[in-house]
């Protein structure tokens, strides 16, 4: 729930920079609102979801300070990445914490690379325009 607000703007400016003349042509060439759904807002919207899933992701794997501040870092009962690597840290293995950070940092990469691979394809298949 945390994100929602921020989500649901994004999603809002997306929308809104939809014009309203692709749905006024395809009502007039007889589409319904399935159809103009599924083949105009959603193709349109593909590099907004992908913004959001991967701005997503990325604040959920780093998600330490509020579990912290809520939990006090309760051994195991709410664990992300980041708090693994702290409770490591805190018991003084820190070479396993740097190493962690190493592999939590790579696959926060892999992550933004290939939503950022997929977000292409999708723009280069529905024709839509970069950014």
């Amino acid at each position: 729930w945390k994100g929602f607000g921020w989500a649901f703007i994004i999603f809002l400016a997306g929308l809104q920079s939809i014009p309203e003349q692709l749905y006024e042509a395809a009502r007039i060439d007889g589409a319904g609102a399935w159809h103009c759904f599924t083949k105009i807002t959603m193709p349109l919207l593909m590099p907004v979801v992908t913004l959001v899933v991967v701005l997503t992701i990325l604040g959920t794997m780093q998600a330490f300070a509020m579990i912290l501040a809520l939990t006090g870092g309760a051994g195991g009962l709410t664990t992300v990445p980041v708090m693994v690597i702290y409770d490591h840290l805190r018991h003084n293995i820190a070479g396993l914490a740097a190493a962690e950070g190493l592999v939590l940092g790579v696959i926060l990469v892999a992550v933004s690379f290939t939503m950022f691979f997929i977000s292409k394809k999708i723009r280069e298949k529905y024709g839509v325009l970069p950014g």
